[in-house]
């Protein structure tokens, strides 16, 4: 808790007067009179006293002593400077789906990492996370929350891309970790079929941004149009910087990417990349925007793949994986789905499962010997994606 945002006073003692003490202005506080006897000290109950008091002592100090030597067998406490995220404290509550008394506990907010041999244990998130991730949905219902350690993984296109693409401008920017995905994907076209004229011609904006896009278009095209093409400040996926709009730029002339024949293999294959389609023409009714065939999303893998085999936009995964816990998980080798005997016993596979928000803080369960990864879903709860 921050209390400078709340403006506590100390607590002032009172200055009593004299009479309400007890006194008068004049006479000494009164007291009662005690009368003293001569006692002879009773040797036998003093040296009792005097070894209790030692036994006493000696009690306190092997206390202390081997509670200092079990808090330096701790990882994290060797003396050295650690951040908070990577100390690992006993967490005999468990998670939420058997931990039990060999889980452990992050005390912060990491979501991702790997997990070590022989127990699973706990990721401590906050509420706040939920509204962090590559899953997190944003549309007409669900808010972008702008959260600033978001916001500072923006970064313009150019300053980052390689040679296999263009860009707009020099400000059309994304999330950086986005454009390191996009500069592979973009490689790997070019050595396909020689194509590097694939162009990020929107992506991210900021809150201001999409209020200027949206009356441009309201007043170009009018306050339908607007409606049913942009998104309205606030709700908008560009605010993420997981979303860009590519087209193709070519010899002064400009191609759409559905229709281009240089960009077939990039339809075909986006998916592998954690890419997907956002707005196909037959989802309006659930996405509630218009078909876009040049508006593409970033969600990671396997996600992606798994969204196109099922012909699932990303409002309709988010309530699919609902279904899937830590005790049976949406399992898939890159190809199928498979079973949760087949993920445990097999490599390079995948494991999905949610876990919904238990409001400030969620603690959420991660099996034993694999990568994972937690995503917010911006509505509800924390979509968990291991990796074997």
């Amino acid at each position: 808790m921050n209390n400078g945002e709340y403006n506590f006073q100390p607590e002032v003692k009172r200055t009593y007067t004299p009479e309400e003490a007890g006194h008068d202005r004049i006479r000494k506080p009164v007291s009662r009179m005690s009368r003293k006897k001569n006692r002879r000290v009773n040797v036998g109950v003093l040296i009792v006293c005097l070894v209790f008091t030692v036994i006493v002592g000696v009690c306190v100090y092997l206390l202390a002593s081997g509670k200092n030597r079990d808090d330096a067998s701790l990882p994290g406490n060797s003396g050295e400077n650690e951040s908070v995220n990577d100390v690992i404290t006993n967490n005999p509550g468990g998670g939420d789906h058997g931990g039990g008394a060999d889980a452990q506990k992050y005390e912060g907010t990491e979501t991702s990492g790997e997990t070590p041999e022989g127990k699973p244990f706990t990721v401590t998130v906050s509420e706040e996370q939920m509204h962090m991730g590559d899953l997190i949905l944003v549309n007409y219902a669900y808010p972008y929350a702008f959260a600033e350690s978001e916001v500072s993984r923006i970064q313009t296109v150019t300053s980052a891309k390689n040679e296999f693409y263009l860009a707009r401008d020099s400000k059309v920017s994304l999330r950086s970790d986005f454009i390191e995905v996009i500069n592979t994907l973009m490689e790997d076209m070019y050595e396909v079929n020689g194509n590097k004229y694939m162009q990020v011609n929107s992506a991210y904006r900021s809150y201001q941004e999409q209020v200027d896009t949206y009356e441009y278009y309201k007043n170009t095209n009018g306050e339908e149009y607007a409606k049913n093409y942009v998104a309205t400040p606030g709700y908008s996926e560009h605010h993420t910087g997981l979303a860009v709009d590519f087209n193709v730029y070519k010899n002064g002339y400009i191609y759409y990417v559905e229709s281009y024949d240089g960009c077939a293999w990039f339809r075909e294959n986006a998916k592998e990349y954690g890419i997907v389609l956002r707005y196909e023409p037959d989802k309006t009714y659930i996405t509630g925007i218009n078909g876009e065939t040049w508006h593409y999303r970033y969600v990671g893998a396997p996600h992606a793949e798994i969204m196109y085999d099922l012909d699932l936009c990303l409002e309709e995964y988010i309530d699919y994986v609902k279904d899937y816990t830590i005790d049976k998980m949406l399992c898939y080798d890159g190809e199928n789905l498979i079973s949760m005997d087949a993920f445990e016993e097999g490599e390079d596979v995948y494991g999905v499962y949610f876990v919904p928000s238990q409001g400030e803080e969620t603690r959420i369960t991660i099996p034993e010997n694999v990568e994972y990864s937690i995503s917010g879903n911006n509505v509800d709860g924390y979509i968990v994606t291991l990796t074997k």
